[in-house]
């Protein structure tokens, strides 16, 4: 690509995104950004934040681990900015919502509610692969586990990585006995350049050995009553949702440009997931697997004796993009769960089935708590041989086959839908995104969809139906030019009299005769119903005053240039 016209396009993008953050401001009924004065949040030396509701007229500095205490409800409005000062492990700022408290962070599609860094402009300069600005944001719930115990406090709980509570009050403890418990709403959010890692972890030995880090988003314990939907997670150092246990339910979350994992799951989560989109790095080749699945903590002893609840979520139409160093996902350390007509591409490699432990990924295999359906893979490898696609890692002499028997039994194959799987960016900044719309559809049998009322029962496989909705239009992903939404073929011209809105893709049919007519007030054969001009107008003196105005609306301007570009070269004989 031209390098000036690059940098027009980027110069061009961050004053449309300005524009789009002011007028934005304005439609949700708060203050500019640049008008709002800065509140900062502490822990108040353990007396949290207290019930209190965050205004979008205010941005919010986090400064240091601020929780939100048992009891208390903590609510931000649609359109709020809350930003965290920037550190790494111990002096990372955080929010953390500790059990039996909660969050009620309730924004629209319009009016979304953004995490992010201090001083984060928000107008389009901030590089896609910024990460660890900041900790990031933390739920601690009552749901149950299959942790044997890591706390004085009682059995079935853990502590929550990446954090302290310096008061000793236990507010980094999560799980429980309550898997249908609401630790509130999460409803369009965006989070963003999070993620931290402690390097002393100055309490808790397990996570000196399983690593002590912060994500963009933790899930920790968390129950299914808990409102989970619309959630957009960029750029974390680290994992950018992990959800540890519980049962909490998910809804259109997109994840992107993870430094580890984009989704990593385990001590015996047993929720759903549906309508998800995972992008890893590609120029950058960051990340090691798109998702990690893993299921107990049986190498660090601090498992139950039964290892029950076992890890066995279901997760369906899923879009995962990744890079051609990494694998799209890691099954190990007795990870189960169900897979449902997802789509992966642009892999090193598909599905990596390890087998290591007495109760690993291929037992819970054995034990029906793993099932993949219906899933289609292509880009992924060398070749599309199904050793690329899906390979068992482990002792048994027919567990590869047993493997790939079901994969093969349960629909899952080599397909290509039409995706563009492949994205380019410059310095930090995206230049041509993806396509993740499948150019057709491709039916999902009865005996393939997820069960369970939770899920919307649809008839197509990845994150979008063809030719349906972006729910993603107006994110932050999409803002940075990461998607673009498939072929809506229709009439593109603004002046045409059947001009299709939601057309992205001229399809010649257009037309300029029907609504056509004079549309020069100061003609002699005005039309006030025309809506396209058509040349006819008669003037006194026979001369047109304004021969540069070619679409007729009194003033010569962009649509003008672009019609006449448009017939350039004809011949007019």
């Amino acid at each position: 690509m031209n390098a000036s016209f690059s940098h027009r396009a980027g110069l061009l993008t961050l004053v449309l995104l300005a524009w789009l953050f002011k007028v934005q401001a304005q439609d949700c009924g708060c203050l500019p950004l640049a008008d709002r004065p800065v509140v900062t949040l502490t822990d108040n030396e353990g007396a949290g934040t207290g019930t209190v509701t965050l205004s979008c007229d205010n941005v919010y500095l986090l400064d240091g681990f601020v929780y939100v205490n048992a009891g208390d409800v903590l609510t931000i409005e649609a359109g709020t900015v809350i930003q965290a000062k920037e550190g790494q492990g111990e002096s990372a700022s955080c929010l953390i919502v500790a059990r039996d408290a909660q969050i009620l962070a309730d924004g629209t599609a319009d009016c979304p509610i953004i995490f992010t860094y201090e001083g984060d402009p928000l107008n389009g300069s901030t590089p896609y692969n910024l990460r660890g600005m900041w900790g990031g944001l933390i739920l601690n719930g009552n749901g149950v586990l299959n942790t044997y115990f890591s706390s004085s406090e009682s059995f079935g709980d853990d502590l929550a990585e990446g954090i302290t509570d310096v008061s000793g009050a236990g507010r980094d403890i999560y799980g429980g006995l309550d898997n249908a418990e609401s630790s509130g709403i999460l409803r369009h959010i965006s989070i963003r350049h999070g993620g931290s890692e402690m390097p002393n972890p100055p309490v808790n030995f397990n996570n000196v050995i399983n690593g002590d880090e912060t994500n963009g988003l933790s899930l920790n314990g968390v129950g299914s009553g808990t409102v989970l939907d619309y959630i957009e997670i960029v750029s974390t150092l680290d994992d950018g949702l992990q959800i540890m246990g519980g049962a909490a339910r998910l809804k259109h979350v997109a994840l992107a440009f993870s430094s580890e994992e984009n989704l990593e799951y385990d001590q015996g989560w047993v929720g759903d997931m549906q309508y998800f989109v995972s992008i890893m790095d590609q120029p950058g080749q960051v990340g090691d697997y798109g998702f990690d699945f893993e299921g107990d903590d049986f190498e660090f002893q601090n498992v139950t004796l039964s290892f029950l609840p076992y890890t066995n979520p279901q997760i369906a139409n899923f879009t995962s993009i990744g890079h051609d160093a990494a694998s799209a996902v890691r099954w190990h350390n007795g990870g189960g769960g169900r897979l449902y007509n997802g789509i992966f591409q642009h892999w090193d490699f598909g599905i990596e089935f390890e087998d290591n432990d007495p109760c690993d990924a291929y037992e819970l295999f054995l034990f029906g708590e793993l099932e993949i359906h219906n899933n289609r893979f292509w880009n992924v490898g060398d070749s599309l041989a199904l050793d690329t696609m899906i390979l068992y890692d482990g002792p048994v002499w027919n567990g590869n086959m047993q493997i790939q028997n079901h994969f093969v039994a349960n629909n899952n194959q080599a397909s290509d839908l039409g995706l563009d799987d492949t994205f380019d960016a410059l310095a930090g900044f995206v230049t041509s995104g993806l396509d993740l719309f499948p150019a057709a559809g491709d039916s999902v049998p009865a005996e393939h969809q997820p069960v369970g009322t939770f899920f919307d029962p649809v008839d197509y496989v990845g994150a979008f139906a063809p030719g349906g909705e972006n729910w993603l239009a107006g994110s932050y992903l999409d803002q940075m030019g990461m998607f673009y939404p498939g072929d809506f073929p229709g009439c593109t011209y603004s002046w045409a009299c059947n001009y299709d809105a939601s057309a992205n893709t001229d399809d010649g049919s257009c037309d300029l005769t029907a609504c056509g007519g004079c549309t020069y007030p100061d003609a002699a054969n005005y039309d006030a119903a025309a809506l396209h001009d058509d040349g006819t107008c008669a003037f006194s003196g026979g001369a047109n005053p304004c021969p540069t105005d070619v679409d007729g609306d009194g003033t010569t301007g962009v649509n003008d240039l672009l019609e006449i570009l448009s017939l350039f070269g004809a011949n007019c004989n």
